[in-house]
């Protein structure tokens, strides 16, 4: 009998356990959940995340908009040297927090060395790293790594959405995710509102040179859907060769001969050096009109979402004037980084990159 009741008590002890929490934790209902990353890994992560680390191009800018760069316990190397993209300058203490090894992807010692809770892994297209990737890296140091993709605002929104969802559950910053989400779909729904019903016969024709991929280039490195021209629905010259990065002959731009060129201020001084030595550019109608304009770079260590935007907003107002007669374009950009990095950071990336402004030759 005394057994049975013993048995009954340790019963009614456990189920009273459980009820509080006890077993579990003070705080939480369980010490660990389970996710799912964008490459279908099944991932345990601890419930309460309190040091994080990204690696790889775009995982810290995704840390920055969720608003959680004070969870950050160290850096790659190279946000130590060049301090140049809105998340970097919004957050300054970044720079500043010990270095977890090189550019994409980092060092597994000195990862391990600051004792995150959790790695964030950017496996977008910039950093194409497979799932042995990532399986290696939390093999070596124990800690659990979660593959994101940063994606873009065009075809690959979805992905950008579904990773932004992702580290937001394992941070607990549900509710800023969807307040960056409902931002960025307010802002892509103005630009397209404004310029949907222009006729393509009243569009001058357009091009954008310079494009950074790895680096900086010449005016000849472009995109055949720069996400500003499409956001405008502009009329991109090189809409025509696919979509995604290209790098394009000479005798295809002069056949072009775009009404208007923009140029990514990232590569101004390469883009600068080959109008002014080669005649042959001045030949374009842009070039003798004085019709070209800078844009702020679209690409360091991955794709700038909130530059994109804000590099919308100033493409739409030198399009289409009318349509965008009411934006002040520095003004527009100060509110969009602030909203999504937390700062408005227009001056500081103009005094880097170039500004909005037209190219006097």
């Amino acid at each position: 009998m005394k057994n049975k009741t013993a048995v009954l008590m340790a019963a009614v002890l456990l189920i009273s356990l459980l009820n509080t929490g006890c077993i579990y934790g003070e705080d939480n209902d369980v010490d660990h959940i389970v996710v799912t990353d964008i490459l279908d890994r099944e991932v345990t992560v601890p419930n309460n995340v309190e040091r994080i680390l990204g690696v790889a191009s775009g995982a810290l800018r995704m840390i920055s908009y969720l608003d959680a760069t004070d969870l950050v316990v160290g850096v790659e190397e190279h946000e130590h040297k060049s301090p140049f993209t809105p998340y970097q300058f919004a957050n300054p203490g970044l720079s500043e927090l010990p270095i977890i090894g090189p550019r994409h992807g980092g060092d597994a010692e000195m990862i391990l060395a600051q004792e995150p809770d959790v790695i964030f892994y950017s496996c977008s297209q910039v950093d194409p790293a497979s799932e042995e990737t990532m399986d290696n890296l939390q093999t070596k140091t124990g800690i659990p790594v979660i593959a994101m993709d940063m994606g873009d605002l065009d075809g690959g929104k979805d992905v950008f959405y579904s990773s932004l969802r992702l580290m937001a559950e394992i941070l607990d910053r549900e509710e800023r995710a969807e307040d960056i989400i409902d931002i960025i779909d307010d802002i892509l729904e103005d630009l397209h509102e404004r310029t949907k019903n222009i006729p393509d016969t009243e569009k001058p024709s357009v091009y954008i040179g310079g494009v950074a991929l790895r680096g900086a280039h010449d005016i000849l490195s472009t995109r055949a859907s720069y996400p500003p021209f499409e956001y405008t629905n502009a009329k991109n010259v090189a809409g025509e060769i696919g979509t995604g990065h290209a790098f394009i002959d000479k005798e295809q731009l002069l056949e072009w001969d775009p009404d208007i060129i923009f140029i990514d201020s990232g590569s101004y001084e390469n883009v600068m050096k080959g109008i002014t030595n080669d005649k042959s550019y001045q030949i374009l109608k842009a070039v003798e009109n004085g019709d070209i304009y800078t844009v702020m770079p679209y690409n360091r260590y991955n794709i700038n979402h909130a530059t994109v935007l804000a590099n919308a907003y100033y493409v739409g107002s030198i399009l289409y004037p009318d349509q965008f007669a009411d934006i002040n374009v520095v003004n527009k950009a100060d509110a969009i980084y602030g909203e999504m990095v937390g700062a408005p950071v227009y001056s500081d990336m103009a005094s880097i990159a170039y500004g909005f402004g037209r190219v006097e030759l």
